[in-house]
């Protein structure tokens, strides 16, 4: 197989690894806006699985480039100028990528604005809590102890 149809083969593998996370983003994504959280610890290690998998893929292509003498973004480009087979898949590979980021970093805003909400909803909790404390149970208010001695007391 000629290095080019190898890299691009390379490409082709990854892109089809980081379809598969992908699958599992958007999955992931409708669980987080379902608020299905059991839904998504099995989500996490099917990604998981996923990830390593695209790991294994990613680096191969990596090494494969470092051994052509391609070490980034830019000289890669210039490497594909007059490779169109090569550069079709590496642009699919770039958008699918794309793609990834971004539902990962979408679905990290609505991890994090669940945590907010839960801490907000736990700060309201909190407060009924400590002023329902100051009533006992007959309904009339408690005496909340405020020192260790009283008054008059040695």
């Amino acid at each position: 197989m000629a290095d080019i149809e190898l890299f691009a083969k390379l490409c082709r593998d990854e892109t089809e690894q980081v379809s598969r996370l992908i699958a599992f983003l958007e999955q992931e994504q409708q669980a987080l806006i379902a608020g299905e959280a059991l839904r998504l610890e099995a989500l996490a290690d099917e990604k998981g699985r996923a990830l390593e998998a695209l790991a294994l893929v990613s680096r191969e292509r990596q090494l494969w480039l470092r051994a052509q003498g391609v070490t980034d973004r830019e000289s890669v480009l210039t490497w594909l100028k007059d490779k169109p087979q090569a550069c079709e898949a590496w642009f699919l590979l770039e958008s699918s990528l794309g793609r990834a980021m971004a539902l990962n970093e979408f679905n990290g805003k609505q991890i994090n604005l669940g945590l907010h909400r839960t801490h907000e909803a736990l700060g309201v909790l909190k407060s009924a809590a400590a002023s329902m404390m100051s009533y006992g149970p007959d309904g009339a208010q408690a005496e909340v102890p405020i020192g260790g001695r009283h008054l008059g007391s040695a």
